[in-house]
């Protein structure tokens, strides 16, 4: 965020202004610039009006949206301190003006390699892991936030163990609603040796074996809403038979390794990329997605992955028909982008908590989404983790974990699977469990300020319980928020003690 400095301008002839800073003339001290902040338009830059001064206020980009959103596109567009970086279609992929989107080719088949770092067949049976269990199946990105959870399961009464097994959102979905398929089981000779596991009281990671006949699933968790996995059928909408709970929100960025040149990317460039293979020249003028034009550099997962579903929503690709190598686990795709031998020519799909675990080698580009001016992190700056872009509506490529259960009469599911969810449904989280979901990179959705309806749906201002002044402090170490004990410690405006801040409900 840039300092706040003054304006405190003079006109030296027809449209030329000098800032006091730089300037020798005497200025008349005793005039005003302005009254309200639209007497400072005229300097442009957004400033703002301060004791009579018009004074740089750091919003930005040019041309930004000003007045409270009212749209998709002012929400993308709204005027922030965020460092944002733009991506320019015209010159890089020959996209100048307002074009239709090429049609997509559909993929050659990829051969999958090698897991990166192999896995060993565990030694420990799950059923070992404690009397209480919770088996859960689904997204391969959900062992951060199964980590931060486990401590407060440790720690209730009766205690209880979770134990996981990865595969992918929609997978998550479907073990739940089809009842055929509610099962967990060791991976087969030959499939991807994604064995379950589960975090110790040490927060270890510990595969494990489930039992020779398998184990019933209570939870499917996801990244993706039910239908979003089939939309052929009522089936698959939560009601009677199935409830959603709905957690914390998961951000996902286009990453490549940090020896590459490349710093931003747009929804139209990334269509290009995964698409059409990178490949355009010559296409009606357009050029390539230079330098993403290997397919075997792209590492991302198949078209049932949260990943991919909800990234096929921002750029326009059918989500089952991305080119790439699909990498079998968020783990091997990470692994395998640390390895790659080609950084320039790389680019992934990560989600948000392995990405920032691992900002040092790899790094998240700048995502220009369609109809925004600018690209944007998830969070303010690129050293930042305060998620500040998805939190306001400038980031769009994310979703929320969802968890999904089987209910008996009254809605009410089996006390293992209700130990978790209870954990992440309540309005007020406990607020170990906030600390913990921040800690995983995520954004508990009390510190959100929009909310949406549906994947990738349009943003909507957040009406619930607020936390952001907390989530301000845990990840910057200050906030501009009012200090609290209780409710009657804070003024009529911001009459809530929310986690020790005034908040405005």
């Amino acid at each position: 965020m840039r300092n706040h400095g003054f304006f405190a301008v003079v006109a030296l002839s027809a449209g030329c202004l000098v800032a006091a800073a730089g300037c020798s003339l005497i200025l008349d001290k005793g005039s005003s610039q302005c009254q309200t902040d639209d007497d400072c338009t005229r300097f442009g830059g957004h400033p703002v009006c301060q004791g009579g001064v018009c004074v740089v206020s750091g919003l930005g980009p040019e041309g930004c949206v000003a007045t409270s959103p009212q749209s998709q596109s002012d929400y993308l567009n709204a005027c922030t301190t965020a460092a944002n970086v733009p991506f320019d279609n015209c010159a890089r992929l020959g996209l100048c003006g307002p074009q239709t989107m090429p049609a997509t080719i559909d993929p050659t088949n990829a051969t999958i390699p090698p897991l990166v770092n192999p896995v060993t067949v565990p030694t420990q049976n799950c059923s070992d892991a404690g009397t209480n269990r919770i088996y859960m199946f689904g997204t391969s990105d959900f062992a951060p936030l199964l980590r931060a959870a486990q401590p407060l399961l440790s720690a209730g009464t009766p205690k209880y163990r979770a134990i996981y097994q990865n595969a992918t959102s929609c997978a998550g979905v479907i073990s739940v609603f089809d009842s055929a398929k509610r099962l967990m089981t060791n991976p087969a000779t030959g499939a991807a040796p994604n064995y379950a596991f589960y975090f110790d009281d040490q927060g270890q990671q510990v595969g494990c074996l489930l039992d020779t006949t398998g184990n019933t699933i209570d939870i499917g968790v996801s990244n993706l809403y039910s239908t979003t996995c089939n939309t052929a059928t009522a089936t698959y909408v939560s009601g009677t038979t199935v409830s959603d709970y709905t957690g914390p929100v998961v951000p996902f960025v286009l990453s490549v390794p940090s020896a590459s040149t490349q710093v931003s990317i747009s929804s139209e460039a990334a269509h290009i990329v995964f698409g059409n293979g990178g490949k355009m020249a010559g296409a009606g003028g357009l050029k390539d997605a230079t330098p993403w034009t290997d397919p075997t550099y792209y590492f991302i997962r198949n078209g049932s992955s949260g990943s991919t579903v909800l990234t096929s929503y921002v750029i326009d690709v059918p989500k089952t028909k991305f080119w790439g190598v699909d990498r079998l686990s968020t783990d091997n795709l990470r692994d395998s982008m640390l390895a790659s031998t080609a950084a320039e020519q790389s680019i992934g799909i990560l989600s948000i908590d392995y990405a920032d675990k691992n900002r040092g080698n790899l790094r998240s580009l700048y995502l220009q989404s369609k109809a925004q001016s600018s690209g944007y992190l998830p969070d303010s700056n690129k050293n930042a983790f305060d998620k500040m872009n998805v939190r306001d509506g400038h980031y769009p490529l994310w979703g929320y974990v969802h968890f999904f259960t089987p209910v008996g009469p009254g809605g009410v599911p089996s006390d293992a699977a209700k130990a978790m969810v209870t954990r992440f449904s309540v309005a007020h989280l406990d607020q170990t469990l906030v600390d913990n979901i921040i800690g995983a990179s995520l954004v508990p959705q009390c510190a959100m300020k929009v909310v949406r309806a549906g994947e990738e749906a349009d943003f909507t201002a957040q009406n619930g319980l607020r936390c952001g002044c907390y989530f301000d402090f845990k990840t910057t170490g200050k906030s501009s928020c009012q200090t609290c004990q209780s409710s009657s410690d804070c003024p009529s405006d911001r009459n809530a003690c929310n986690y020790g801040y005034c908040e405005t409900n």
